[in-house]
């Protein structure tokens, strides 16, 4: 089995400043949406209790833009009383035809706490097997559980397939070696490099 190489991709961290929302339920919270631009959600955890709040939704557009669903958030509080807080997305709700952010729940976080988390697995590079051979690629995993501090927890793994040939498989277990913090299921297969014959079939 070729050894791939496997790089980290570090969490950035980005600012969202939100007001507290007194608005529920569909109509006003539509209202929201609609007339005043705005995006609602919900920050919890911490055994504190949750927050509901509103943001800009170009805002928070752009920040997803930017790759913010898998960042740090700093949640910048627009009342004097409350302190800014860290937060991770923990879901975001689009809608079904337009595809913008419709709400968000956010999870609390100390940087210094440990805390399992699935991360994006990436794949760069065009299997030997594919290029030369004839090959199929098949991935069967696109994400990775990954047990860290907060402060370290990777926004994405990146593992570079160009050196699998046909009949190659890829599984957690050999990425652990190199990343030992990784938690999934090490028997877990991430990409097979097919036969021809079984790619047409």
């Amino acid at each position: 089995m070729p050894q791939v190489s496997l790089k980290l991709h570090a969490r950035a961290q980005v600012s969202l400043k939100v007001a507290s929302r007194s608005e529920y339920g569909k109509g006003p919270v539509g209202v929201l949406r609609r007339l005043d631009g705005q995006v609602p959600g919900v920050v919890y955890g911490h055994k504190q209790a949750p927050y509901s709040f509103k943001t800009s939704a170009r805002d928070f557009e752009q920040i997803l833009k930017k790759g913010g669903q898998n960042a740090t958030i700093l949640i910048e509080h627009e009342e004097d009383d409350k302190d800014s807080e860290l937060a991770l997305v923990r879901e975001i709700q689009y809608h079904k035809v337009r595809g913008n952010a419709m709400h968000m729940d956010l999870l609390r976080i100390d940087p210094t706490e440990t805390l399992r988390a699935n991360v994006p697995l990436i794949t760069v590079g065009v299997p030997e097997g594919v290029r030369n051979s004839g090959g199929a690629l098949q991935q069967t995993l696109t994400s990775i559980e990954v047990e860290c501090m907060v402060s370290e927890m990777p926004a994405a793994i990146e593992i570079d397939i160009s050196s699998l040939e046909v009949g190659d498989s890829l599984h957690v277990s050999d990425l652990i070696e190199q990343e030992t913090r990784i938690t999934t299921d090490s028997v877990r297969t991430i990409v097979n490099v097919l036969a021809p014959r079984l790619a047409t079939e």
